[in-house]
């Protein structure tokens, strides 16, 4: 392992450990306010939201993705098909477990194409207010990302955490993606 990977796995399982202290109240107190800023950031009129259903220590954004489908944004969730993929969701209720146990939208969903523009609500383990991020280790987002910078330029990616997963600095390496916000 660099001495990179081995920073970027200490950084991880520190964050692991604040997130393990953060009561469920207080995970849901702070997801609920989450929920609403990233509400006052998306457009009014309808556009591509990308999204993700959340692993259990991530940021509840289930109650903002019901309201996106509400007001009638294309929403698309991460599909890992050999590398990730958004396919559109309609219905939450109709999602099943995909390769990795998450919720996925099937198979067979309408594809955003790289070159479609979108919001994307970027998860991630930690993040620093300039908008590095640390992932969860498979590059699986920071690859997307890359191609849908390269593709669809007027895509804005916003990182969503818990104030608890702001760092001040933290390890990267050249494939490393940012974000072009931070919502905490």
């Amino acid at each position: 392992m660099t001495h990179t990977a081995d920073q970027k796995s200490a950084l991880r399982i520190a964050i692991g450990e604040r997130l393990a202290r953060m009561s469920a109240k207080d995970k849901e107190a702070e997801s609920r306010s989450l929920c609403r800023r990233i509400l006052e950031v998306l457009p009014t009129v309808p556009v591509n939201i990308c999204a993700y259903v959340p692993l259990k220590d991530e940021v509840d954004i289930r109650p903002l993705i019901k309201e996106i489908l509400k007001r009638g944004h294309q929403l698309f969730l991460p599909c890992f098909e050999g590398k990730l993929v958004f396919r559109q969701a309609l219905d939450l209720a109709v999602l099943t477990p995909g390769k990795f146990k998450i919720p996925e939208p099937s198979s067979s969903a309408p594809l955003l194409e790289l070159s479609d523009e979108a919001i994307v609500l970027v998860p991630g383990r930690a993040f620093t207010k300039e908008g590095h991020r640390l992932g969860r280790g498979n590059g699986g987002y920071d690859i997307w990302i890359h191609a849908k910078r390269a593709a669809s330029p007027g895509t804005q990616f916003f990182g969503i955490c818990y104030d608890c997963q702001v760092v001040h600095d933290l390890p990267t390496e050249e494939h490393d993606e940012r974000v072009d916000q931070l919502i905490t």
